[in-house]
């Protein structure tokens, strides 16, 4: 096979086509399947009449193993391919992502004198040893 550049292909490329089948058969997929299932149903691949599905784990490719027969059924019926045979695989879990640290605001050294003046204009109590610790706190952020 030689190589062929974009310019030659015609219209709709042969890529875009495949692509269209692709999501057909997907879609096909997932409505023969449990909707409970569905959302863990990621993609799909058909090679030599053979249709490989690939799910988010393996509690749900176990689950899905017994819609095989009505999976196979509904693409053989909805499609042109002649599916023989069903395999489902796990695809790798996503990487674990570290949360981006929260940018904190911290108020102005004006909003801060005027906590700590409110909290020394109250009473002894719980609200004004609150204030004053949270005054001296955000301080030492500003700075």
């Amino acid at each position: 096979m030689s190589f062929k550049p974009a310019s030659a292909f015609s219209h709709i490329s042969a890529i875009q086509l495949q692509l269209i089948k692709h999501q057909r058969i997907l879609r096909i997929i997932l409505a023969a399947s449990p909707k409970q299932l569905q959302a863990h149903i990621k993609d799909c691949v058909i090679n030599n009449n053979s249709l490989m599905v690939y799910v988010s784990s393996a509690a749900w490719a176990s689950q899905l193993r017994f819609c095989t027969a009505q999976i196979q059924q509904a693409v053989n019926a909805q499609s042109n391919e002649r599916i023989n045979k069903i395999r489902i695989r796990v695809l790798r879990p996503e990487p674990y992502k570290i949360q981006e640290e929260v940018t904190k605001i911290i108020p102005s050294v004006e909003n801060i004198n005027l906590l700590r003046d409110n909290a020394d204009s109250l009473a002894e109590g719980k609200l004004k040893d609150a204030l004053l610790g949270l005054s001296k706190a955000l301080q030492k952020y500003n700075r």
